[in-house]
């Protein structure tokens, strides 16, 4: 009988439970489910006031699996209307997901942390003190012979040895010889001074000659950032000054000549200039001779001395006031044609004039004059 009576309230009172849903989710905000348990006191009552029953009404006889058949679809209906009228879905707070960016960068775009430069085999740079005698524009007498020292450092991967040399590059050829090997061994980091004799042109002026560095295969290097920079020597030749004479000049003797003639040097020969004698003897004033690097010099013996003149042919006097050098002279950097001065062993002055090289067997040929007034 109660689920007779339950199912009777429940068709009587469908129409009414959207409304009273509405309420209830308004004010108490109930589930669907929270409602129908608190409403089903009120159904029962409902139903049984709604279809006005009357005491001792005999009620006939139901088939009950009909009725439940009808019920089931009833409250099928019901729970549809329900569902649709009470908002039952549970709303989850929105959740924005944080992206994760992945940066990839084009091959093409890419930079690629740079190596180390490599340091080249041969490289030079300044010392600390680069000129180490005769700075630039340092001034010289015509003629005078001096040596210039460079200060170097070996500012790359290989070491230096005597295999290395220095040579002349570029500009005034002030140098005794053209090239000349290092001194000695230098490793990389290593400092060395470079020393060449030099001569100073007769002419007063301003000269400069360029130098640089020479590898075993004969590959020039010098300094600067690239390394291929020359260094220079720069000087000024200056006029020798003559004071005015205060008393009556005495006159020059005319030039009496004591030898004169050609001769021939060989490598190792020498000359006794006073007398026009070739020897390979002692006692000679200069001398031919050659270095392991193939540089030829005239070496000059005793107490003789040397001067490079030019091509003109020099007079008595000019060689009586030249300022002579009494180690040797470079031949490899004097043409033919060239006049050196010179003053042999006797203190007596001449000049030499180269007339040709020969090769093989190597050899010089001058044409010479010996004053017999010293």
């Amino acid at each position: 009988m109660l689920l007779f009576y339950l199912i009777i309230s429940i068709l009587c009172a469908g129409r009414n439970l959207g409304r009273i849903g509405d309420a209830m989710k308004e004010w108490f905000h109930l589930s669907f489910r929270q409602s129908v348990w608190l409403l089903l006191p009120f159904f029962l009552l409902s139903g049984v006031s709604a279809c006005n029953l009357p005491a001792g009404r005999v009620i006939p006889s139901l088939d009950l699996t009909s009725v439940a058949q009808t019920a089931e679809s009833q409250l099928t209906q019901i729970a549809e209307t329900v569902a649709a009228t009470l908002d039952l879905s549970i709303t989850q707070p929105a959740v924005t997901p944080t992206p994760i960016v992945i940066s990839v960068t084009p091959a093409s775009n890419r930079t690629e942390t740079p190596l180390p430069p490599e340091i080249p085999c041969d490289r030079a740079g300044a010392g600390a003190i680069l000129d180490v005698t005769y700075p630039d524009d340092s001034r010289l007498l015509p003629g005078q012979s001096f040596t210039k020292i460079w200060r170097l450092v070996n500012r790359g991967s290989c070491a230096w040895n005597r295999n290395y040399q220095v040579v002349w590059f570029s500009g005034d050829r002030l140098g005794l010889s053209p090239s000349q090997p290092l001194p000695g061994r230098v490793e990389p980091g290593e400092s060395v001074d470079i020393a060449v004799d030099m001569l100073a042109p007769q002419q007063p002026g301003l000269y400069t000659s360029y130098w640089m560095l020479r590898n075993p295969e004969g590959k020039l290097f010098g300094i600067g950032p690239a390394g291929n920079a020359p260094f220079w020597v720069r000087i000024q030749v200056i006029a020798a000054f003559t004071p005015t004479p205060t008393s009556t000049p005495t006159l020059t003797p005319t030039p009496v000549i004591l030898a004169s003639g050609r001769f021939d040097l060989a490598l190792g020969q020498g000359v006794d200039l006073d007398r026009g004698e070739v020897t390979s003897e002692e006692g000679v004033d200069i001398r031919f001779t050659q270095t392991d690097e193939g540089s030829t010099w005239l070496e000059v013996e005793e107490d003789a001395g040397l001067m490079i003149f030019g091509e003109g042919q020099p007079s008595l006097n000019d060689c009586r006031s030249a300022i002579f050098s009494t180690s040797r002279i470079g031949l490899q950097s004097l043409s033919e044609g060239t006049h050196l001065c010179y003053r042999t062993s006797e203190g007596l002055s001449g000049f030499l004039r180269i007339v040709t090289f020969s090769q093989p067997p190597l050899s010089v040929r001058f044409d010479f004059t010996t004053w017999l007034i010293p």
